[in-house]
């Protein structure tokens, strides 16, 4: 199956999901919240990775409703479903050295992102932690993956 054929399929998933309805969700909310103060970072989210947007469903720090496709990483998350993204420096990663959101605010250079699947295992998004620092310590995603799983049984 082709990339096309993959995404156009992707994105059939989450328009089915109603996902996007889920906008400010008390529990996704929570889930955000509690994986950035495990982890200590500045900011998280529960993304979704529409079309030519990434619409945040919840979010810690970022205090944005929706990014351009374009320079969302979880954008890259979730291309590997089943599978963390974690990049220690991304100002050290030619994928993501240019997006504007390491470049301008909010200056990301620690991200560590997991797809949040469907039913059917289509990656509809993303929960990920990120900090305007450099992670040099290793990152342990164990509840970054039980938190996404979490925030799955909510889009259900």
């Amino acid at each position: 199956m082709s990339a096309f054929d993959k995404e156009r399929k992707r994105q059939g998933a989450v328009d089915e999901s109603g996902a996007l309805a889920l906008h400010g969700h008390p529990e996704l909310k929570r889930i955000v919240d509690l994986t950035a103060a495990h982890y200590g970072t500045a900011f998280a989210a529960v993304s979704i990775i529409h079309k030519r947007t990434q619409v945040l469903l919840a979010e810690h720090g970022l205090n944005a409703r929706e990014t351009s496709r374009d320079t969302a990483i979880c954008a890259t998350t979730i291309h590997t479903p089943g599978e963390p993204l974690i990049v220690p420096d991304t100002r050290a990663d030619p994928r993501f050295v240019h997006y504007e959101t390491v470049q301008a605010e909010p200056f990301l250079r620690f991200y560590a992102g997991v797809p949040v699947l469907d039913g059917n295992g289509h990656a509809l998004g993303a929960l990920c932690v990120a900090d305007s620092t450099p992670r040099t310590t290793p990152f342990d995603p164990t509840l970054l993956t039980i938190m996404a799983r979490e925030a799955e049984r909510h889009l259900q």
